[in-house]
């Protein structure tokens, strides 16, 4: 009389804990790959947002035709809209220099005869993501006639 045995296909452990670690290592990149994303985006909207504020006071300084500009000014590039706390704000540093575009000169007073001038604004600011450390800046040049 014959002994009907029955054989089970199972995986081994060996192949589980395989099997596991692909699939730890996979979720794992995901993640890392998702982080890096979310920091790079926040990055770019502080970029943005500080590009937009140097363009808006440069078409405001076009369209004054040389009445002297503000620098050093403290602005705010990303509101948290907590208006209990403003001190979570990124804000910068705005910085216009106006220079004689042949002599490359710094000039103080609106220049006589007039001529082109070159206008070159910055900000600079600390970015507010996972390095809060991290010094940025943005800076945009334009020629205006006076």
């Amino acid at each position: 009389m014959k002994k009907n045995i029955k054989k089970f296909a199972a995986f081994t452990i060996i192949e589980i804990m395989i099997a596991s670690l692909i699939a730890l290592i996979s979720i794992t990149a995901t993640l890392n790959l998702l982080f890096y994303a979310r920091t790079n985006n926040e990055l770019e909207q502080e970029r943005t947002r500080a590009f937009q504020i140097i363009s808006q006071k440069l078409d405001v300084e076009t369209y004054k035709l040389f009445t002297w500009t503000q620098s050093d000014a403290q602005v705010t590039i990303w509101d948290n809209a907590t208006p209990d706390d403003p001190s979570d704000d990124t804000r910068g540093l705005l910085e216009i220099i106006v220079r004689d575009p042949d002599t490359r000169q710094v000039l103080n007073a609106v220049p006589n005869p007039a001529r082109m001038v070159e206008v070159e604004a910055t900000i600079r600011w600390k970015h507010r993501g996972p390095r809060p450390n991290r010094l940025m800046s943005e800076t945009v040049i334009t020629t205006k006639v006076p």
